[in-house]
């Protein structure tokens, strides 16, 4: 749509619009205010926070001069697919980030709790640790904030409390529908709808794009991600906005296959799926046809898209969704299976400690004979009691001769046995439309779409892996650079 007089719709006018109110786009917003530029955010949702706020809230912060060699262990992770100068840009700011949270009077502290003290096959430090320098490159932080609060919403509350004081304008239940692009290919602001009425708003400086993946786009997930079908955790307000509105405006896409999927339970009464967790190493995954696939407790814990994504061409299925976990009662009785700070679920239902609601409810199966766990699901006896017979085994000798468990993690599999279904479940996607290192959208040409911007899930930097903590850290990340760079373009003279 090119910007014209004649629109009859109402108009105002700003220096810097950022679509989007999670993470990313309070930062940008924050950024680009102290740089002395007017700025205005539209959120679509009617409760701010985006996907940000339903997140685990951690974030890396890279060490004193580690930032080089970071860059290079997150180059070898993405195989080429994100150029070497984002990363730096990268690298470098998530140095910065304890400095930037001190000037604005916040205080970083370290996670609450060591995952891999909580979850087996979770690591601490870099996720991909064969490849990485060190594993002491980057702390994982989270904000300090009322003790009440998970950390993701601790993060919120700095952020919002920041774009608060300083009188941003922000408009919730505004959607976005489209970009204005003046007739030199510059985008000058955006037409929303409020309320089912129609505005422009002019950004005399630059757009920057905040709002979020396309985890409830159906159409975008059958066409770009592999695992079919694939649950969401996170925000339902993620349906792909920012990917068509960059697209119209020529922007070239990246990522669009990656996704940061975990494992979780989809109920019937809930949109979202809980991401499931086993705090003790008593269980096992099996496919649709009671087979293990795979050491259960090396997965790196967002890289389920690529486990679910197994397709048999003869049969035209995905034999492993859903799988099942089966598990043994000192597994049950280790916790509950979710985490309760994260997911769109966390304030919507409040999952039992020791998993007993969850079985009344009939979401966790229990049976005393594996002839009565392989008829509640659906599973041939045979089979199941081959699979546990060789699990079992493994467990006796200390040595997992298929899938080579570590002999630390196998506990054996006895009466009563517990399963529930699994499906991969999408925390978020990584695609969309391309940016450089200065967050600048980039056409398929390789060339800057001018005054256009973006950060955060939108168009992530993330490729074939993704290092844990990453998704926000880079929200912070380029939030600022987006923001500085958005702040800095001179006023645009039609």
């Amino acid at each position: 749509m090119n910007a014209s007089p004649e629109m009859s719709i109402p108009h105002m006018e700003t220096d810097v619009l950022v679509i989007g109110y999670g993470f990313a786009g309070a930062v940008a917003a924050i950024t680009a205010h102290d740089c002395g530029a007017k700025v205005v955010i539209v959120e679509k949702m009617p409760r701010a926070g985006g996907n940000s706020c339903y997140s685990a809230g951690n974030f890396g912060v890279v060490r004193p001069r580690a930032s080089a060699a970071f860059a290079q262990y997150l180059d070898r992770l993405n195989l080429g697919m994100t150029p070497y100068d984002v990363f730096e840009a990268y690298a470098q700011g998530s140095e910065q980030l304890e400095k930037w949270f001190s000037a604005l009077g916040g205080e970083l502290v370290p996670r609450i709790s060591a995952l891999a003290n909580t979850f087996p096959g979770v690591v601490e430090g870099p996720a991909f640790p064969k490849i990485a320098p060190s594993r002491k490159m980057f702390d994982i932080r989270i904000a300090k904030g009322p003790a009440e609060l998970p950390p993701a919403l601790r993060m919120w509350d700095f952020l919002s409390r920041n774009v608060s004081k300083r009188g941003i304008e922000i408009q919730l239940s505004c959607r976005a529908r489209e970009l204005t692009r003046a007739a030199d290919g510059a985008i000058v602001g955006a037409v929303v709808e409020h309320n089912g009425q129609l505005r422009r708003i002019s950004a005399n400086r630059a757009v920057v794009l905040t709002c979020g993946g396309f985890e409830n786009a159906p159409e975008l997930l059958n066409n770009f991600v592999a695992s079919k079908p694939i649950m969401f955790a996170g925000s339902p307000g993620n349906t792909g906005d920012g990917v068509k509105m960059a697209q119209l405006v020529g922007a070239d896409l990246w990522h669009m296959a990656q996704t940061a999927t975990l494992i979780g339970y989809k109920a019937a009464e809930y949109d979202a799926a809980f991401c499931i967790f086993f705090r003790a190493p008593g269980f096992i995954y099996v496919d649709k046809y009671g087979e293990r696939y795979i050491d259960e407790t090396a997965i790196e814990l967002h890289d389920f898209d690529r486990v679910f994504s197994h397709f048999d061409p003869v049969n035209i299925e995905y034999p492993r969704i859903p799988s099942w976990a089966i598990f043994n009662e000192r597994t049950l009785k280790a916790g509950p299976l979710t985490w309760s700070i994260a997911g769109y679920n966390r304030d919507k239902y409040q999952w039992s400690a020791d998993n007993q609601a969850e079985i009344d409810r009939g979401w966790i199966v229990k049976a005393a004979t594996l002839d009565l766990l392989a008829e509640r699901l659906g599973l041939r006896s045979e089979t199941l009691k081959h699979t546990f017979y060789t699990y079992n085994t493994a467990c006796e000798t200390g040595k997992d001769s298929v899938f080579d468990r570590e002999p630390t993690s196998l506990e054996l599999l006895r009466p009563p046995y517990y399963a529930i279904p699994l499906h991969p479940v999408m925390v978020n996607t990584q695609g969309g439309p391309k940016r450089d290192a200065r967050a600048r959208v980039i056409d398929p040409n390789n060339n800057p779409i001018p005054r256009l911007y973006a950060a955060g899930e939108l168009g992530s930097i993330w490729g074939p892996l993704y290092d844990g903590a990453g998704n926000l850290t880079e929200c912070l990340v380029f939030g600022r650079i987006a923001g500085q760079n958005a702040s800095g373009e001179t006023p645009y003279d039609s």
